[in-house]
């Protein structure tokens, strides 16, 4: 395995977590389990559920209780079980053991850019220098080109790396676009990862299948996600690789033996909980609320601003911004740099954040957190418009 890249955007992150307004994530706000149990649509249950007093903290099973992969599979279909199912460390760990497992050197990988860090970083860590990008128009609304797709594989493709929703752009891929992915990882015998872990916070009407339920059996159709992003759960650390081939599953399992055992037993229960039928439909609503109250005012500040461009997120919890000084892109991370230094208010550089190691890519980009406190968010975009005079 090749040395991995610096993974700048927690870095960052951490490094000027002393902002007072902090706009750089992308998780939705912490719940708490009283948080949950006042959510809940059967208080007594979901609490005596959320009571580990008792629990025997033993170690659980290696792909996760039964009762947590039955809640997972309830997101999708009804055509996925539990068997379908592999809960983890969090989509990091998700996302790790499926690179770890299925990729070699002298593999061939394509990933969609830009994209979550680990999803380009540690595939390429893995395969070296072959590794292929496929970006969308940021000109155009972010579409991507299925041609320019097909045009990259080559005899030595093993995977197509998807994050979608995107972040940090908040973009999807419509439904004529994930058929047509699909059958051309069918047709080339290609693994297709898809981290879908902003799934399903759909601003809008659009709500998409995931890539699983577009899945036939034993294809080679990876989903990957986890508690965080649209559940508020990031403190627990548990997420999952979903797939229908019994072959990947199997070899994620194993290697997951070797490298995380199993999730913690506490873990297990809260999150099983959280996505139960009594807790997920408000707290799903609640999350889809802050989105659509943030979006409305960060819609506004675009449109009062010269010189601030942005594609309008359908979904997710983040937004890419461009800032411009006489229509050219400003330096994203000098420009962060001063905006906390000021205003206190801390955005992402997408170059820095996001890019290529010395690239300059989405000069002039910031990743903008659209599903924090609203209040937060007018008090923040008051502080840039300050800024910006």
């Amino acid at each position: 395995m090749d040395k991995i890249t610096s993974f700048e955007l927690p870095k960052w992150i951490t490094k000027h977590k002393s902002a007072s307004l902090v706009l750089a994530g992308s998780a939705t706000p912490a719940l708490s389990i009283q948080d949950l149990i006042q959510l809940s649509s059967d208080k007594q249950t979901t609490s005596s559920n959320l009571s580990v007093e008792t629990l025997k903290l033993n170690l659980g099973p290696g792909n996760g209780s039964e009762n947590l992969r039955q809640q997972i599979a309830g997101l999708y279909d009804e055509k996925i079980t539990a068997d379908n199912i592999l809960a983890t460390n969090g989509a990091s760990g998700a996302n790790s053991l499926v690179f770890q497992s299925l990729l070699e050197p002298g593999d061939h990988v394509i990933a969609m850019y830009p994209s979550y860090t680990p999803l380009l970083a540690i595939p390429k860590a893995k395969v070296g220098k072959d590794i292929s990008y496929w970006s969308p128009d940021l000109n155009n609304q972010g579409q991507s080109d299925l041609q320019q797709l097909k045009d990259m594989i080559k005899p030595t493709t093993k995977m197509i790396v998807l994050n979608n929703p995107n972040n940090p752009l908040g973009t999807i891929l419509n439904l004529e676009m994930q058929h047509a992915i699909v059958a051309l990882a069918r047709e080339h015998g290609i693994i297709l990862v898809v981290d879908e872990i902003f799934r399903p916070l759909f601003h809008d009407s659009t709500n998409p299948p995931s890539f699983l339920e577009l899945s036939e059996e034993n294809d080679n159709i990876i989903v990957t996600s986890s508690v965080s992003k649209a559940w508020g759960l990031s403190g627990t650390r548990v997420g999952w690789i979903a797939t229908k081939s019994a072959k990947i599953l199997s070899q994620c399992f194993n290697l997951g033996l070797y490298t995380i055992m199993a999730i913690g037993t506490i873990d297990d229960a809260i999150a099983a909980e959280a996505l139960s039928d009594r807790c997920r439909p408000q707290i799903l609503a609640k999350h889809l609320e802050l989105a659509r109250k943030n979006l409305v005012l960060l819609e506004s500040f675009v449109n009062k601003h010269e010189g601030v461009s942005w594609i309008k997120p359908s979904s997710g919890a983040t937004a890419f911004v461009r800032f411009s000084s006489t229509g050219v892109p400003v330096d994203d991370v000098e420009f962060c740099l001063r905006l906390k230094e000021r205003k206190g208010v801390l955005l992402a550089p997408g170059s820095l954040c996001f890019g290529l190691p010395a690239a300059q890519d989405f000069r002039g980009f910031v990743r903008m957190h659209i599903t924090g406190p609203p209040e937060k968010m007018q008090a923040g975009l008051e502080a840039i418009g300050e800024f910006l005079g």
